[in-house]
């Protein structure tokens, strides 16, 4: 490898053989181990597999110049059925239904919520907080903010919006505590002055989603500095291959530097390779909880550089945790690459969210419903009990009949037995509110218009915040969203009148 274009032809070649595993026989999957790799000619890479593969392999690597990615074009609205409009949100009424204006339409459009899915705000306000811990509610909202007290009847927080307030304790499925030094570096996809596109079109936004169309690269420096969670919404109707690379040193290449690390996605099956000295890299190879292809997941990588581990999470599963890895370069970068030798078009990326942390992360595992409650801590042990309150910094554990108070610095997560929620009543306007740096809250909307959303929470009671606080609003929360609707041609009448 004597210059720097054949070392990063053999790099390319090197990372998109994984998806050849991917592709062979069941029971093939994660078993081709590349012994040797070595230039044949201009061009050509020959590959010689464990099981005696051998090929010469033309291909081509994105070479095009970096262009940053243009700024979202405004606001959409999505129906059940999948279909979409762009445009601004007017008002909200609950008797004539949402307001909706649109480049194409001369005048306000009203709808009805009973075919709305949700809304998608381009832009929204910032939100400065500095959360201690991470609320899960048996609902499905959540909220970050900061533990008071609890006893065993109500739990008091403290939120950005709502200031102080007592919630039913019932209502708390579990509480994870963050890291003081926790942080969100990125969320969106909303600001994309700083994404770089290699191969222009081969990365594409729309309506809140990154699109890969085609092989290329899409890459941002985030001055990455601590442990780093990234956690994204992946969908696709065909097969995919995702490459993720983190504490990248440059963002518009897939380069190694002693230090960074790449997870490559499949619908089956996930694997890592972690870069070292001279660009050797490990490999492993392992299949998705639950088997299968899937169309659809929730994708968590968590890189923890005081334990030296990466661990992968599909759908809030532990996938597998790679231990002994290092993270001593100097990368900052993040950076997003479709693999394989025939990346299919139509690969979404959303709910994109990128924290950092110095001493702890965020527990990823999925929540079990007990009739215990369970207490997790620092060094990874747990326990089961009965959480009788906290007060002063301790949780107060009884335990085969012995009481033990607990330092909450030595407490990651607690979750509580399964318990009745609050009852809801559901209704066509019963949304759920997603906010700037995490959160969400489901409520019974009572007006939303240019200066304020107001409405009754099961859980919170009496809720209101400025509407540009909202970074998105969920329609039909119990409904299937893959569920097509026929609308009633005579309700849209009455609306549009």
């Amino acid at each position: 490898m004597k210059d720097k274009a054949t070392f990063s032809q053999w790099l390319h070649c090197a990372l998109w053989v994984s998806a050849l595993a991917c592709w062979l026989p069941p029971g093939a999957a994660g078993q081709v181990i590349v012994r040797q790799i070595r230039q044949a000619q201009p061009g050509q890479i020959f590959i010689q597999g464990g099981g005696g593969i051998g090929m010469n392999w033309q291909f081509a690597t994105p070479n095009g110049k970096p262009e940053r990615m243009p700024e979202p074009r405004g606001d959409v609205l999505e129906f059940l059925d999948g279909s979409a409009l762009h445009g601004t949100l007017s008002k909200m009424d609950l008797a004539q239904g949402l307001s909706w204006a649109a480049s194409e339409a001369s005048q306000p459009i009203n709808f009805h919520p009973a075919h709305l899915d949700y809304i998608r705000f381009a832009h929204a306000q910032a939100v400065s907080v500095t959360p201690t811990c991470h609320l899960w509610f048996g609902n499905g909202d959540d909220l970050y903010g900061s533990l008071t007290s609890m006893d065993d009847k109500q739990l008091g927080f403290s939120t950005w919006f709502g200031g102080a307030m007592v919630i039913p304790r019932s209502a708390v499925h579990a509480i994870t505590f963050l890291s003081a030094n926790y942080s969100i570096v990125y969320e969106g996809p909303y600001d994309l002055g700083g994404w770089l596109v290699v191969n222009n079109g081969s990365w594409t936004f729309r309506d809140g989603a990154f699109l890969g169309n085609s092989t290329g690269t899409l890459g941002r420096d985030l001055n990455l500095t601590h442990s780093v969670t990234l956690e994204c919404d992946l969908a696709c109707s065909t097969f995919f291959n995702l490459e993720i690379g983190l504490y990248c040193d440059v963002v518009d290449r897939l380069e190694p530097n002693g230090g960074s690390c790449v997870v490559t996605v499949t619908p089956s099956q996930v694997s890592l390779r972690q870069f070292q000295n001279m660009g050797l890299y490990t490999q492993a190879g392992v299949a998705v909880p639950g088997g299968g292809e899937k169309d659809r997941m929730h994708l968590a990588i968590e890189c923890d550089k005081t334990e030296g581990t990466v661990s992968v999470f599909v759908n809030h599963l532990l996938v597998k945790t790679w231990k002994d890895c290092s993270f001593a370069g100097g990368g900052t970068g993040v950076l997003l690459m479709q693999g394989g030798l025939n990346p299919n078009p139509g690969l979404k990326v959303s709910h994109l969210k990128i924290s950092q942390w110095a001493d702890r992360g965020e527990p990823q595992a999925a929540f079990i419903a007990t009739n215990t409650d369970a207490i997790h801590f620092v060094n990874h042990d747990q326990t089961a009990g009965k959480i009788e309150s906290i007060k002063d910094g301790k949780a107060r554990l009884t335990l085969a009949g012995t009481t033990l108070d607990i330092p909450l610095e030595r407490v990651t997560q607690i979750e509580f037995a399964q318990a009745p929620a609050p009852s809801e009543t559901p209704g066509p306007w019963q949304v759920r509110a997603h906010f700037p740096g995490g959160g969400s809250v489901s409520f019974q909307l009572e007006k939303w218009d240019d200066k304020v959303v107001a409405g009754q929470s099961a859980i919170f009671g009496s809720l209101a915040f400025q509407p540009g606080a909202v970074r998105e609003v969920e329609f039909n929360l119990n409904r299937p969203k893959e569920e097509g609707v026929i609308a009633n041609s005579k309700e849209f009448e009455e609306l549009d009148e």
